[in-house]
């Protein structure tokens, strides 16, 4: 019996795990690409093809993207040459799959949007990027150009994650716990569209087996959170007394760069997955999370 093979980059990190199981459940076999021999064999353990290397091995990618039938690029170095090994890996990964029809799914975000304002923007809403992730654009572009050489290509653009306990909130709760202090910033009424990451998983299962080449979605449930609720509902599971608003120039002194993020507004539409794929999220809200899920759980 056949059984169809996904290739998986970023299959050790937040997204790339969960999306790995969410493919296992639906009867893939997976690969995925690792830097490590412990993670090669924890994968090998949970049933999944380990590939040892990185994505600047670009034969290697090559090799196993050819060998695959259908790949998702979840992978994102967080180092100085984050943008080169991007660019470089998945024009490698393309070539590979030039004039084969195999999906391929590139993972972006909504942050290119900018500042959304008070406006909630869809896919066919305009993109305003920083200069730093104006790099983040043109791969959208390339990705999307390469139906034409006849691969399906998809792009997701994943909202604030959580879930299982992970992510930026983790990060969050981490920081809130370090300086005993729940801090948002100005007035904390930016608010940000949510994805709970087993939904988002759902929506990249959906994607891979339903989407029309060059297609292109926002992953986002019906639920937005302003950064002052987020932040009160972390400073009263963690148990801190302080629960203050700060300055911009507080939070970048203390927070570096992720500050800008914090302070704007990222409110984004997911209604075309759900319309084109029928796909809908249906997990915990964030707040449900923190206060009664796996964040709370993994405090006691």
């Amino acid at each position: 019996m056949f059984i169809a093979e996904v290739f998986i980059t970023g299959i050790t990190g937040y997204i790339g795990s969960v999306v790995a199981q969410s493919f296992q459940s639906q009867g893939y076999q997976v690969s995925g690409l690792v830097r490590t021999e412990e993670n090669a064999l924890r994968l090998a353990d949970m049933g999944i093809t380990p590939v040892i290397g990185d994505l600047a091995d670009l034969s290697l990618l090559e090799e196993s993207v050819r060998k695959a039938d259908g790949v998702i690029h979840t992978a994102i170095s967080h180092t100085p040459d984050m943008e080169m090994l991007d660019v470089s890996s998945v024009q490698t990964m393309l070539e590979a799959l030039e004039g084969t029809g195999k999906p391929f799914i590139y993972t972006s975000g909504t942050l290119i949007y900018n500042d959304t304002f008070q406006n909630v923007v869809d896919e066919d809403s305009d993109l305003n990027p920083l200069p730093f992730l104006q790099w983040k654009v043109e791969q959208e572009q390339n990705v999307r150009t390469a139906a034409l050489r006849n691969i399906r290509t998809i792009i997701i653009r994943p909202t604030l994650v959580y879930g299982r306990g992970g992510g930026l909130v983790q990060a969050t709760i981490k920081r809130t716990i370090q300086m005993q202090c729940a801090n948002y910033i100005m007035d904390g009424q930016n608010a940000w569209s949510t994805i709970d990451v087993d939904d988002l998983a759902k929506l990249y299962v959906c994607a891979y087996t339903q989407a029309a080449p060059g297609s292109l979605f926002n992953a986002a449930s019906r639920e937005m959170i302003t950064t002052k609720e987020l932040l009160t509902s972390i400073g009263n599971v963690v148990g801190v007394e302080k629960i203050l608003s700060w300055s911009y120039e507080d939070a970048v002194q203390a927070m570096g760069p992720v500050a800008w993020g914090s302070s704007i507004n990222q409110r984004v539409s997911g209604l075309r997955a759900e319309q084109q794929l029928h796909w809908i999220p249906g997990a915990n809200s964030i707040l449900k999370e923190i206060e009664e899920g796996s964040y709370r759980t993994n405090l006691s």
